[in-house]
């Protein structure tokens, strides 16, 4: 299929020193909220970083809130402040703008989530009768996607795994993921700060369900 000739240059943003799309990478223990330790509260953010073709933020805000305003700011302006990033690529290598969509949790030791609180939220759910060895009932498989103006998906190939992530992964199914995510889905386009939609290089996630 021609999409995935054209794949191979296809990249989210990283951070500069650290060469990984992952903000909460720029997070510290020390980072943490008094008043959520003081409660004895955990919550999630999730983030969405916005990152312009010269590799500056343009904005990061809360794609779910965590269900505090607070801590929702709180957490973009840590991004905002430490993240620097070198810029997404576009399939043809060029520098385009970038969507980095990550959870980040605020958690006190095994403290359970807050009640409501999403853990996890895949842009794609399929369900299927058999999953390769290391899964269970879920086998999560995280993607960059190329999306054009109004949110289509144009490109897709799988999302290079994080120095510190030793879990499972299951890169046999990321073809499928990328058919499957190319045909189905359309995600929020980009936007400059006049608020035009650009064509972006975004983060994505399908999780592959035991159906049985």
């Amino acid at each position: 299929m021609f999409w995935i000739a054209l794949a191979a240059q296809l990249s989210v943003p990283v951070i500069n020193d650290k060469r990984t799309p992952d903000v909460r990478s720029v997070f510290s223990a020390d980072d943490f909220p008094i008043y959520l330790a003081s409660a004895g509260v955990s919550r999630t953010v999730y983030t969405r970083t916005t990152v312009r073709p010269d590799g500056l933020i343009q904005n990061c805000v809360a794609e779910s809130t965590s269900g505090d305003a607070k801590l929702d700011a709180y957490t973009c302006a840590i991004i905002v402040k430490r993240a620097k990033f070198l810029p997404a690529k576009w399939i043809d290598g060029s520098p385009a703008y970038g969507v980095i969509r990550v959870p980040v949790s605020w958690r006190i030791g095994n403290a359970p989530p807050a009640e409501g609180e999403m853990q996890s939220v895949p842009d794609l759910e399929l369900s299927v009768n058999r999953l390769p060895k290391g899964a269970h009932k879920i086998a999560p498989v995280s993607l960059d996607v190329g999306a054009d103006e109004s949110g289509h998906v144009v490109s897709c190939v799988g999302h290079p795994p994080a120095a510190h992530n030793l879990g499972p992964r299951f890169p046999e199914l990321v073809p499928i993921a990328c058919e499957q995510v190319t045909k189905t889905l359309s995600v929020q386009p980009a936007f400059d700060s006049s608020g035009k939609p650009l064509r972006s290089v975004q983060t994505a996630s399908v999780h592959f369900i035991l159906d049985h």
